[in-house]
Formats: structure tokens, sequence, C-alpha cells
């Protein structure tokens, strides 16, 4: 499957990524770079209840089955999302009916209704949708580790909103919004698929969204983070989650690329070696991997498990114990790397022929880095990298203060101090 994406800037400043593939369908994304952490306390939510709004009808598809009859006739599936940094409007299309998908999206962006009593019935909806978040043990732990490590107001608190802002919002301040925060300036289009002429598919872009404003939008990247062990206790569960996170070595730079590459080897190599250790050698655990936390100005990175309370003090030691056999005597080989690199042509692969995956790769990179995603370059930083380097780089992982987040059910005893008695010769 061939990968040759090409970037251009509309009249207005929109930017589209034309992203051609040999199959039947195009799959589109229109994002615009501004999401929950942009919001001002009071607008907490306001974005994620815009985007219900803007799939709840348009003048010429007026209703929700109206929209889904016409998708339906046209071989079309369509969604929205809002996220931290984003909120975007998504859809796959038989590609001969590209244009009807993306007439649709700028339907929705300049004619949805917001009618006063479907605003009324979307306050419930989004308030059901919250408590299925705060019931959920993942989003829990994920509020907890936002909260604990970057003092951030949780995604079931800011992203969806408290209560009150959820029953208080008007449509006139939803519209005033929109018209502030989504501009051509920090609007992004992609379409991956077939594209049998490229040239009148963005002419006709061009055409659809010229009504988008051309003004700054500003985007909130700060992030602040505090080193935590904390746990947050639920008595009626069996197991503990746990999370051992470092900050990261190397900022999220296009010049640091191959370095962060690198560690990420690292990281995969002693993923591996720990997990082996962990359930093959002594049965402690179903389940190791690797886990992030962050944004694209900082993170923390490090490992994601979980086992009974009774054995979480025995795994922190073990985790330590390993890791600084690892870290101190690294045994990393060039086979190590090939059988990584080989085992990864299959999710490339994957990859390559997944027009929803190229979509969310090319507007993802484009939307942190201004840049094309570059498949190939990557591919051959990835077979280029050297045991040497893996070590050289990864140098500091375990140097940065030490957080330990933990989820489930009760337990004894200090897990930083443990870690600090084992991770030593």
């Amino acid at each position: 499957m061939k990968y040759n994406p090409t970037l251009h800037k509309l009249s207005n400043g929109v930017t589209v990524i034309l992203d051609p593939m040999d199959i039947e369908t195009v799959a589109i994304k229109v994002l615009f770079t501004t999401g929950d952490r942009d919001e001002l306390p009071h607008e907490y939510g306001i974005t994620h209840f815009c985007e219900h709004m803007l799939c709840k009808g348009t003048s010429q598809l007026p209703n929700k089955k109206a929209i889904d009859d016409y998708m339906d006739y046209y071989g079309a599936s369509r969604n929205a999302v809002t996220g931290n940094a984003y909120m975007a409007l998504i859809g796959r299309v038989l590609a001969e009916n590209v244009n009807i998908l993306i007439d649709f999206f700028g339907d929705q962006l300049q004619d949805s209704l917001f009618e006063p009593d479907k605003i009324e019935i979307e306050r419930n909806v989004i308030c059901d949708e919250r408590r299925r978040m705060l019931d959920n043990p993942d989003r829990q732990f994920g509020d907890f580790i936002s909260k604990h490590l970057f003092d951030y107001a949780t995604f079931s608190f800011r992203g969806i909103g408290p209560v009150e802002n959820i029953m208080s919002f008007t449509r006139e301040q939803m519209l005033e919004f929109i018209s502030r925060r989504f501009s051509a300036k920090n609007c992004i289009i992609c379409l991956s698929g077939r594209l049998d002429n490229p040239d009148a598919t963005l002419a006709h872009i061009e055409k659809r969204f010229s009504f988008l404003p051309t003004h700054d939008v500003s985007q909130n990247t700060e992030i602040h983070y505090t080193p935590a062990v904390a746990h947050n206790s639920l008595p009626d569960k069996n197991n503990v989650r746990l999370r051992i996170l470092f900050p990261e070595i190397w900022s999220n730079t296009i010049e640091n690329e191959y370095k962060r590459i690198c560690v990420s080897r690292f990281k995969r190599f002693i993923t591996k070696k720990l997990s082996d250790v962990l359930r093959q050698e002594n049965g402690l655990v179903y389940g190791f991997g690797g886990t992030t936390a962050g944004n694209e100005v900082f993170s923390v990175n490090g490992f994601s498990t979980e086992t009974s309370a009774q054995n979480l003090g025995t795994v922190v030691a073990l985790i330590a114990k390993t890791a600084y056999q690892i870290y101190s005597h690294p045994d990393i080989t060039f086979d190590d790397l090939d059988r990584f690199n080989r085992k990864d042509r299959l999710s490339d692969a994957n990859w390559l022929e997944s027009a929803t995956a190229r979509c969310d790769a090319l507007v993802g990179e484009y939307r942190v880095h201004g840049i094309l995603y570059d498949f190939y370059d990557a591919v051959r930083k990835y077979d280029s990298v050297t045991p040497a380097d893996v070590i050289k780089y990864s140098r500091g992982f375990f140097d940065g203060p030490i957080s330990i987040l933990t989820q489930g059910a009760d337990f004894d005893g200090d897990l930083k101090q443990i870690w600090i008695d084992n991770f030593k010769e």
C-alpha cells in the first residue's frame, strides 16, 4: 500500500491533507485544535455540548433520523468526538460519494439548528454520559492520575462539565463559543482513501469551507507536574491497579525524534523483561505493559499492571530490583532490535491498510508538529536504531522523581520506600 500524502492550504487558511489509497472508501476528519483544556471554568463542558448539538440536525437534515437515512443512502457513516485538545467531525464514505460527506460536515458547522427543545433533551443525555463515566473504573483511574500528577480538572468534571454548567449553557452561549473557537486557522481537514480526482476534491473543499472565519485561536498547552504517591480506595475491589511513572527524558520535538525512538525501544525491552519476571517466572500478574500520561509538551512514562493487595509490595519490589539490574547492565542486542522491527512490520501493514488510522496519524502529527507525518522516514529511523544509542539516550529514564498511583483494594506498605529499597544493587 503506497503512502504519499500531500499538504495544502486553502485561501482562508484551512489546512487540508490528501492521502490517496487504493481502496473503495474515503475516511474524513475535520478537526479544530480546541478542546476542554482551552475552556474557562464557567465554560467547562461547552466544547463537548457543542459537539453533541452539531449532530442534532441542520436545515436540510433536521433530525437524527433524517441524517441516518441520508448517510445510509449514500453509504456513509459519521460521528464526532471531543478531546482535551480538539473537537473533530469524523466519517467514512464510499469514494464516489466523497463530496456528500464533505458537504454534510460543512452543513454541520455552518447550519446546525441548535434547537432549544433538543438542547434541553441533550442536557439529560450528557448528564447520563457523565454518570456513566464516573462509574467507569478506567475513567476513575485516569481522572485520579490527572488530578494528582498535573493538578488538572478531570475529564468527567472539565471535559463533560459539572452538572451546573451542563444545565446552564444557552443556545446563544454555544453559538458564540463556536464562532470564537472554530476558525479556518485552527482547522485541519484530512481525507485518506480513494481520491479519483484530488484537484477537484480540493476545489470542492475550498468552496464548501470558505465560510469559516480567519481569526487566530489561542491554545492552552500549559501543564504542571507534581510527583505523587497516592491511592484511590475502592474497598469493593479485589485487585489493585498500579502505575509507576517517571518524567520523560526528551521533549516532544522533531529534533528529539530519534532520541525518543531509542527511549521507546528501551522501554519496550525492559517492559518485556519485567513481564517475564512478574508473570512467567513468578505468576504475580496477568498483564504488564508500558504506559504514559501528559500532553504534547510534557509527559510521564512507566509501567502498568494490577495484582492483589497481598502481592502488591512484592510486585513493586520485583519491578524495582529487575529494572535496576537491566538499567545498570543493559544487554540489549541487535537481535532484540531486529525482532522488534520485524514484529512492527505487521502493525505497520495494519496501519498502511487502514484509512482511518492514516487519517488520525496525519492529523495528529500536523496538530502537534505542524508537518506531514513521514511514515517511511519513521520506519528508517526505527530500523537505524543501535543498541549503543538505546543505552545512550535512555540514560536518565529512572532519574526523575517517581510517581506511584494505585486504585482498588486497600493495602499495607509504603510503595515508594519499597521502590527505594530495591532499586539498587
